[in-house]
């Protein structure tokens, strides 16, 4: 197995993990690799990548041919809490600006960040639409998609209503044939 991570402080806490689990020799942590694998997993990340389209693209290329990459995520961005750190309340990050609770956040943080995309971590502001055209206009396909909704918001949910209305995003993707 071979983790995946641009954060130092994420790989290094993997690493131990491995170690407590007994499971170092068959782990490595590295911030990237030319290894070919059978599945590629991203988990709760593509909301946060700067680079989601050169992402898909890595992704394929260190699948083997007949592999398959593994996707989910969420909260997107039209979901209540899809600003993450901004959703103060439901929905914020869509009534106020980005300059504002950009402002609001520096009175507790003090990175300098002046967008989104800035923050430790980054966001992106993916939206269901936005991850779709993504894949259409990657080198992989969706073999499956589940938008999995809202719990309290279930009988809502429908095709419609789905970027307000969606918890989680997962889909299998595989090359193009």
């Amino acid at each position: 197995m071979i983790g995946i991570d641009i954060r130092e402080d994420i790989l290094q806490l993997a690493r131990q993990k491995a170690v407590s689990a007994g499971v170092q020799n068959t782990c490595l942590f590295a911030s990237s690799t030319k290894e070919a694998a059978d599945v590629v997993v991203s988990v709760d990340a593509f909301e946060h990548f700067a680079d989601p389209a050169g992402i898909l693209h890595s992704m394929n290329t260190l699948q083997q041919p007949a592999g398959e990459v593994l996707v989910s995520f969420g909260p997107t961005w039209y979901h209540p809490l899809g600003g993450h750190l901004f959703s103060v309340f439901p929905w914020a990050h869509l009534l106020f600006s980005e300059k504002a609770l950009i402002r609001w956040r520096s009175t507790f943080k003090t990175d300098g960040a002046t967008r989104f995309s800035e923050v430790a971590g980054g966001l992106n502001q993916m939206t269901i639409a936005k991850f779709e055209e993504l894949i259409a206009g990657s080198p992989l396909r969706l073999a499956s998609l589940e938008l999995v909704p809202i719990k309290k918001l279930r009988r809502f949910h429908n095709r419609l209503t789905r970027e307000f209305t969606t918890a989680v995003v997962r889909c299998r993707l595989v090359k193009r044939t």
